[in-house]
């Protein structure tokens, strides 16, 4: 009797397990360039064959399959260490290190790395996007017990995350796999596979000029008026306004320079480089500025008199400081803004609106992108036009009234009350 043919070499093999599941079993390239075995399943042979073929054929292209045996929350935790902390601001790593632990490890972190698949990803933010997260991370129960509310009391409050939470999640995993790719531990990144919906986009309203000129007005009598007049002139960042020392301006030339930030970052203020590299700039300081920083640097002096040996500005040399010369919470920042908006009349916005104020400001008095651009410090063009100019509806009517003068030309009287004198009415 004739022996059974052998299968060729790296033909694979196929068959059924006790338990009636399908094995095929094949040696591919890996991706530490060895060729090991490695085994697909399915619950029928055909099924088995299929995923064998394309194992096979993706091996014969030179794409290598993972050896890791991490799963994702491990692998995370390591890009987190050994990557990111180095490439990053530590408030960039702290909001990676945030929403890595709150959102992907609790479920998902458990996928083992080498098995991850686009459709993993893709369930994932959709079911992030769609989940209570003060139930899926027990932010009530964590509260003492008579501050607890909603999901602890068993009433949902149905708190999901924002689209910019959800597009951030992807951008993460997007990141941390390419390295994956780059390190030979992942054949290719999944998640760059993945695209999300459109969503939803924040609306921007800027400050009108008149917004500006009462904010501007009611902040002279406020101890941080150099504050809003750089923000809304030259469209500081909080960070910068509150990182900039007496060293970083020369009120003879006009000129500032940005060179830091200070942040909060790990429940400590910090000082830290500028976003990017092109928000350390030169910007030429309006008069206005410079006679508010005067001012500043006036109130300063009277402060550290009236603190005596309690001062502790001395160091840091901030502009912006405490009446005892600490610096400034940027939270307290913020609030100092709210009651400000309210004491001028103005509509309530965020502070970083201020900055959106100076870039439409700047805008529609002429200025190009580009020097727009260089004023803010963006590190693209795009950024400037696509965000920071928004077009109000006044200079949108004033536009189409410029046309509609160069299409009417002379052929119509400018004296009718409708420019349609002398048109023929049907009827």
């Amino acid at each position: 009797m004739a022996k059974p043919k052998k299968n060729a070499n790296n033909e694979g093999s196929i068959y059924q397990r006790q338990d009636g599941r399908w094995v095929g079993s094949a040696f591919v390239l890996t991706t530490d360039g060895t060729y090991k075995r490695r085994y697909v399943y399915g619950k029928s042979w055909d099924e088995a064959h299929e995923k064998l073929t394309k194992l096979k054929a993706d091996s014969l292209n030179g794409l290598p399959v993972s050896t890791s045996k991490m799963t994702l929350a491990e692998y995370l935790t390591y890009w987190l260490t050994n990557i990111a902390k180095g490439k990053v601001r530590p408030t960039t790593y702290v909001n990676y290190e945030s929403l890595i632990r709150n959102y992907v490890t609790p479920e998902f972190g458990r996928k083992n790395l080498a098995r991850l698949a686009a459709r993993d990803v893709r369930a994932f933010l959709t079911t992030t996007s769609t989940t209570c997260q003060c139930c899926a991370q027990g932010k009530d129960k964590k509260r003492p017990e008579h501050k607890r509310r909603c999901c602890a009391l068993g009433e949902c409050c149905k708190k999901l995350p924002s689209d910019r939470t959800v597009r951030f999640l992807l951008v993460i995993l997007r990141a941390a796999l390419q390295h994956a790719v780059r390190e030979d531990e992942l054949p290719r990144n999944v998640a760059r596979n993945v695209e999300l919906s459109m969503g939803t986009k924040r609306e921007i309203e800027p400050l009108t000029v008149e917004e500006g000129r009462q904010l501007l007005k009611a902040a002279r009598d406020n101890r941080l008026w150099a504050a809003y007049e750089l923000a809304v002139r030259i469209g500081l960042r909080r960070g910068e306004l509150l990182g900039l020392r007496w060293s970083d301006v020369d009120l003879v030339d006009g000129v500032l320079t940005v060179r830091q930030a200070l942040q909060r970052v790990g429940g400590e203020l910090l000082i830290v480089a500028p976003k990017t590299q092109r928000s350390a700039r030169r910007v030429a300081l309006p008069s206005e500025c410079v006679t508010a920083l005067r001012a500043q640097r006036a109130q300063q002096v009277a402060d550290h008199k009236a603190a005596g040996d309690n001062w502790k500005g001395m160091d840091h040399g901030l502009i912006f400081t405490t009446r005892n010369g600490t610096p400034i919470e940027p939270r307290n920042l913020n609030r100092s803004f709210e009651t400000l908006c309210a004491r001028a009349g103005v509509r309530r916005v965020r502070f970083h609106d201020l900055r959106h104020t100076c870039a439409s400001l700047l805008h529609e008095q002429g200025a190009d992108a580009r020097m727009i651009m260089e004023v803010l410090g963006h590190s693209s063009i795009r950024v400037t036009m696509d965000i920071y100019t928004f077009v109000r509806i006044d200079s949108q009517r004033s536009a189409f009234d410029r046309v509609g003068d160069a299409l009417r030309g002379d052929d119509i009287n400018p004296d009718d009350d409708d420019g349609l004198a002398g048109v023929p009415v049907a009827g």
